[in-house]
């Protein structure tokens, strides 16, 4: 009898435990129904819709190069002399000071041999004059009293009527006067100064040494105005106009400089299909062959919105996220870039599908992350 009603008892709590767990199950995959539509669905970036005005920028990566440079060659031989300022690599130079000097003892000395005897023949022209053409004698005293011996010879009386012009040639005076300013001009390169402010760099010289016409002494890279030369894509060189402010930092992100467009080549890389950019910066910090990051800031756009480039596909269309799905939406696509892409057309907080998503298709299954915020 006791066993009887133990089985019924055990038959009994079997029974209810069975209905409870049915009731659990069935709580379970009523659920996601009732409760979570998004539970299920694939975890997406979006993007906010909130439309204002946009700021179009252009990116460039380039290198620095100095607006001035020269090579420092000889233009005459002879032996190298020491000079106040050694022509070293580093070495800073201010415009006129002097880079090299080469021997010049014994064209100067042919120089001023030249013009003695040059000298010679207008103190015998004079008397002359005041006889054949007393009209000009008195320019040709004046011209007289400024030649000097150290000094380079002065310009010709100007303008030489015909008859003066052939009396003089007649005596030899029009050709002691340009044989005497080609040897000083000679004379003049032996002596090498700077055309500018300016660092040397590559030098090759000592001195002592021995060198001839062509002979490279160095470089001289000039300083505090430099050029910044960047390859910028067709579609967007046509939104670039000289004088567009550009910002410049190092490629480390060190250094911060703000240059402007200072001219831009109308003809086309055909390899590279871009057009060259020259941007003129000045600043501490900047040297011959840096490479620098920038934006050109080419203009805003109103009532716009700023996406990736990858959010906006084929034919201006984007991925919209409503009801927990994806659907096509059509925009303007005002500019395109290499990153971003500026588009009017959306509407106030709309989504905007903004990961990349291979198997994406209108009607998939999305739920924004952090509810789209």
């Amino acid at each position: 009898m006791l066993k009887r009603r133990l089985t019924v008892i055990l038959g009994l709590v079997l029974v209810v435990a069975g209905v409870i767990v049915k009731n659990k199950l069935s709580a379970m995959r009523e659920s996601p129904t009732r409760n979570a539509a998004g539970v299920g669905a694939r975890a997406v970036d979006v993007a906010v819709v909130h439309n204002g005005t946009v700021a179009i920028t252009v990116p460039i990566t380039g290198r620095v190069r100095t607006e001035r440079r020269m090579l420092v060659n000889a233009e005459v031989a002879g032996t190298l002399l020491p000079t106040p300022k050694p022509f070293r690599d580093g070495v800073s130079f201010r415009r006129g000071e002097l880079l090299a000097h080469i021997d010049d003892a014994e064209v100067r000395s042919q120089v001023l041999a030249q013009k003695s005897a040059f000298l010679r023949t207008l103190v015998q022209l004079v008397p002359d004059l005041k006889y054949d053409l007393p009209e000009v004698t008195t320019r040709w005293e004046d011209f007289l009293g400024r030649v000097s011996l150290e000094a380079p010879l002065p310009d010709l009386p100007t303008p030489l009527a015909p008859k003066e012009r052939n009396y003089l040639a007649a005596r030899g005076i029009l050709d002691q006067y340009y044989t005497v300013k080609a040897q000083e001009e000679r004379l003049a390169r032996y002596r090498i100064t700077a055309p500018f402010d300016g660092q040397v760099t590559g030098a090759n010289a000592d001195p002592g040494t021995i060198v001839t016409p062509g002979t490279r002494l160095g470089e001289l890279v000039g300083t505090g105005d430099f050029e910044l030369e960047a390859g910028v894509p067709a579609a967007e060189a046509r939104l670039l106009q000289v004088g567009d402010s550009v910002e410049l930092r190092g490629t480390d992100g060190s250094g911060q400089w703000t240059g402007r467009i200072g001219r831009i080549s109308e003809a086309i890389d055909p390899g590279t299909q871009t057009y060259r950019v020259f941007v003129d910066v000045a600043g501490k910090g900047l040297a011959d062959g840096l490479y620098l990051d920038g934006a050109i800031h080419a203009g805003t756009v109103n009532e716009a919105l700023a996406l990736p480039r990858h959010a906006v596909h084929e034919e201006g269309r984007v991925y919209l996220v409503q009801d927990s799905a994806l659907t096509w939406a059509d925009v303007e696509v005002v500019h395109a870039g290499r990153e971003r892409a500026v588009v009017r057309g959306l509407q106030e907080g709309q989504q905007v599908l903004t990961e990349r998503l291979s198997a994406a298709h209108p009607g998939m299954r999305v739920a924004p992350r952090n509810g789209g915020r």
